[in-house]
């Protein structure tokens, strides 16, 4: 079973060394549309820059510094590591036992605003982008530049590894990325929704920060304990939430936790 997971906006600075040989081997597979990306954005000013991607202007100072650094391959960083936000801290990557970190090598990967598509272990820089930000060729959304490759890539690692459930645990602006029309045709998709239980058999869906937690402590169960099907999945039970089952007609695996 595949899992996508995405970037956080909190990263790392990704300023460790790294050497050519340690680079080649843990090169992003669209590091060349990442690269062409960043080139476009050189030459833009930090007026023009703060208006395509919404942050404040200390920010887009910094984000300045990240393009003109971008081209720099001897420093850099794992991306499950430059990573830094809530779902990536509740994972807690590098706790992992070294079998469990090269199976989340192979499981999972990491749906990138930059990059598109990321294995935990490709090397790479910091930035700061959403999947909403005009910054793609003629001015499309990241979101809408990556959709084609990266449910064309989805596919291709399905298919090469045989996998025919994969686990969704993307925020609604990641899986824009994804054309679910044609992975639905090749495997099923499974989504863990979290409720949280209210007095006289209510249910909410988690806070954002809850939500990710919850994400995030979930893959870490799956990787840690092996969890490799959706049978697995529906009966699973963690340290903060319990699973009341599945339906396979819209893929949610119910997910209960306390408020």
């Amino acid at each position: 079973m595949l899992i996508l997971i995405a970037e956080s906006k909190k990263m790392a600075a990704c300023d460790s060394s790294v050497s050519g040989a340690e680079y080649n081997s843990h090169r992003p597979v669209f590091e060349k549309e990442a690269s062409m990306i960043m080139d476009s954005l050189r030459d833009m000013n930090a007026d023009t820059l703060l208006g395509k991607v919404k942050i404040s202007l200390p920010m887009v100072r910094r984000l300045q510094q990240m393009i003109y650094e971008y081209p720099d391959k001897s420093h850099g960083d794992m991306a499950i590591n430059a990573f830094t936000g809530v779902v990536f801290n509740a994972f807690r990557y590098t706790t992992l036992s070294e079998e469990a970190r090269m199976a989340a090598c192979r499981r999972v990967r990491i749906i990138s605003s930059l990059y598109g598509w990321l294995q935990p272990d490709d090397i790479i820089r910091q930035y700061r982008f959403d999947f909403t930000n005009p910054l793609a060729p003629e001015g499309a959304t990241l979101a809408s530049y990556w959709k084609e490759a990266v449910t064309s890539r989805l596919l291709q690692e399905l298919a090469d590894a045989n996998h025919t459930d994969m686990l969704n645990l993307l925020p609604a602006d990641a899986a824009r990325c994804i054309d679910w029309k044609q992975i639905a045709q090749k495997a099923r998709v499974w989504r863990a929704d979290f409720r949280e239980m209210l007095p006289a058999g209510a249910t909410r869906t988690p806070n954002s920060n809850r939500l990710k937690t919850l994400r995030g402590q979930l893959l870490r169960q799956i990787i840690t304990e092996n969890i490799s099907s959706p049978e697995q999945l529906t009966s699973l039970a963690g340290d903060d939430y319990i699973a009341v089952g599945g339906d396979t007609s819209t893929g949610d695996i119910i997910f209960h936790t306390a408020p």
